[in-house]
């Protein structure tokens, strides 16, 4: 969208001819306020999440596919947690990608636990002294290792009073001896534990197996009671978080989350244009059957659900289509236009990759059928997968048995009826 004045104020005043004050599908990450307000179903999965916490579990996963809700599903418990019981600490969300290290890890566990103390009023000062102890020597490690250091395996000063001691490393057991004293703090001083989110640990997102180890590094933080950590990310996370023994004996049950049926679907959907509506009187954009189509394209990845309806009706808003519902005929060919556009931008090998997948179903590289299909080895449809991927909405990955099969997205399932695609 442009930023000048008049267009926003010309798309505000096409809103209003609809009944909106905002897009009600904006697909963003809404603020925790509207997100309580607007959440459906999982309230036998909310029920789970503080029964793990009463229970004194100390380690826990939520797990679902991509696009589930998973990390919307914690958002919602954690402000329902801090309304209800404030016994816990809840740090910002920690996210763990390909590059990450043991000790950007580590620094990274540090600053969001320093961060959500940093505002709790009743820490004695010898104790506030001690975080701000902590967080200097973590911000010189930060920006060191943002400046091309060894990740923090340098020179760093502690600063007691007015002196400064001088150390000469840094250490993955510095951190962890740090978090250690941390825990213990708030446990003495505030009677609460700290509640560690680490989401987006699936495979697209990062390397699982260096995201399992890095977890695995907190063992000895979560023996000593003070801590909770919870995994967010793709189904089986449990089992193979547990595998190693490290965390087996500690691991509480999943929290699994299934996707959302098409009426808790559309329930989300008429709660967002009753918020979002002017006085409760607004014209629906879209008739039930085109949120049917939406629902079945999306295999259950409610953002892209809301991320498609949220481009057309901006598509609506846009060319000034009359204010009424509209229904699959009409709505159809915008939702094709805007799809084609993102696979018309790849290359052609990638497209003819999804193409075969879309005419011929669920394959792994390793199939004879998908090498001929594609004119290629193993080796050189791997990587194209491996890389398209990195997308759920273009490719999906699933293990079946011992091996990985793909199938096409949402993207391409809803084009798939538009002849647009390039099939062998």
């Amino acid at each position: 969208m442009e930023s000048n004045g008049h267009h926003v104020a010309k798309v505000d005043d096409v809103l209003d001819q609809w009944g909106f004050v905002s897009n009600p599908y904006y697909d963003h990450e809404l603020l925790a306020d509207i997100l309580f307000e607007l959440f459906v179903n999982r309230e036998a999965s909310i029920e789970e999440f503080y029964k793990s916490l009463k229970l004194n579990t100390s380690i826990f996963c939520i797990e679902g596919d991509y696009g589930v809700g998973k990390s919307s599903f914690f958002r919602r418990c954690a402000l329902g947690q801090e309304q209800l019981d404030e016994s816990n600490i809840i740090t910002n969300k920690i996210t763990i990608t390909k590059d990450t290290t043991e000790a950007s890890f580590l620094l990274t566990v540090l600053s969001a636990v320093i961060n959500s103390l940093k505002v709790v009023s009743n820490l004695s000062p010898e104790s506030m002294d001690k975080l701000t102890e902590i967080e200097n020597v973590v911000i010189i490690q930060r920006q060191q290792s943002t400046a091309g250091s060894l990740y923090g395996l340098v020179g760093h000063t502690r600063t007691t009073g007015k002196s400064e001691q001088h150390a000469p490393k840094y250490t993955n057991l510095n951190m962890l001896s740090d978090l250690s004293e941390i825990g213990n703090i708030c446990k003495v001083e505030l009677d609460k534990k700290i509640i560690l989110p680490i989401d987006d640990l699936e495979s697209e997102k990062c390397d699982l197996d260096q995201a399992l180890y890095l977890v695995g590094l907190l063992r000895d933080l979560i023996f000593t009671d003070n801590y909770v950590v919870i995994c967010i990310g793709e189904p089986g996370l449990r089992e193979k978080l547990s595998a190693s023994g490290r965390t087996r004996s500690i691991f509480g049950e999943s929290i699994v989350l299934n996707e959302l049926s098409f009426n808790d679907f559309k329930q989300a959907i008429e709660k967002r244009l009753e918020y979002f509506s002017n006085d409760s009187s607004y014209i629906p954009p879209f008739d039930d059957e085109v949120y049917k189509k939406v629902h079945e394209y999306s295999y259950g990845d409610i953002r892209w659900a809301f991320n498609t309806l949220n481009r057309m009706f901006e598509v609506l808003i846009r060319k000034n289509y009359i204010v009424r519902t509209y229904g699959i005929p009409h709505v159809l060919p915008v939702l094709h236009e805007i799809e084609y556009k993102a696979f018309s931008s790849l290359e052609s090998n990638e497209q003819k990759l999804l193409s075969v997948l879309s005419k011929r179903g669920p394959l792994s590289p390793s199939d004879r059928e998908f090498q001929d299909a594609m004119g290629s080895d193993r080796a050189t449809i791997q990587k194209l997968v491996q890389k398209l991927s990195e997308d759920s909405s273009l490719l999906r990955k699933k293990k079946v048995s011992r091996k990985y099969i793909y199938e096409v997205g949402p993207i391409i399932k809803s084009l798939e009826s538009s002849n647009l695609l390039k099939t062998n």
